[in-house]
């Protein structure tokens, strides 16, 4: 049997595949960086202010789109305003002595909440840290209810978020800066990043 890790069985080691998005060209990321500020810019005006026919940002933009870098076009709305006031951050440490099939089963549930807008597995104690928008707290007291009825959760924790003071949405609109940025060494965030993705989770002590 695997070792039980951050609460979830280990799996045998799979090779990484080299991300579709590892390397961008100086016009592929100048093209992400318009779209970030505007995602209804027209291929037209694409065109006339990277120098490039309108064919030619037509495939790339499918390519991008292929690749999975841009991953779609929406409008970014205001939860206060359709009534989803309440904002909360829920950590889940799990049960590590439980079943496999208990520790998905709380994936699953989280996934299936309309409530859940992004779940992450994190370093430290926890396993988990949900990001939820709601419109009442009891709508908060309810999913955990249903998440500790898998009897995988060892605890949870929840933050209310009393004020948002600064909140850029997703990754747009990107400045320059955040691309291009060396890490310390020469080496380039995005590869430090990769390199920390990389390294094994931490072990779970009882």
């Amino acid at each position: 049997m695997g070792r039980i890790i951050s609460g979830m069985p280990a799996r045998p080691r799979r090779k990484r595949r080299a991300a579709g998005h590892a390397r961008l060209d100086p016009i592929g990321r100048s093209l992400l960086l318009a779209l970030s500020r505007d995602g209804r810019r027209s291929a037209a005006a694409l065109a006339k202010d990277l120098g490039l026919s309108r064919q030619a940002i037509a495939e790339r933009l499918r390519e991008l789109t292929r690749r999975g870098v841009i991953r779609g076009y929406h409008a970014d709305l205001d939860p206060g305003a359709l009534g989803l006031g309440v904002r909360a951050q829920i950590r889940l440490a799990l049960d590590g002595s439980v079943a496999h099939s208990r520790a998905r089963e709380v994936l699953r549930r989280l996934a299936q909440s309309p409530l859940v807008r992004s779940v992450y597995r994190v370093s430290g104690e926890d396993c988990f840290l949900a990001q939820v928008v709601c419109r009442r707290i009891e709508d908060v007291n309810a999913l955990l209810l249903s998440l500790q009825e898998t009897r995988a959760v060892q605890s949870s924790r929840t933050a209310f978020v009393l004020e948002t003071l600064l909140e850029k949405g997703g990754l747009g609109p990107i400045e320059e800066a955040l691309l291009t940025q060396e890490a310390p060494g020469g080496q380039p965030e995005a590869r430090m990043k990769a390199a920390a993705k990389a390294l094994p989770p931490r072990s779970r002590t009882r």
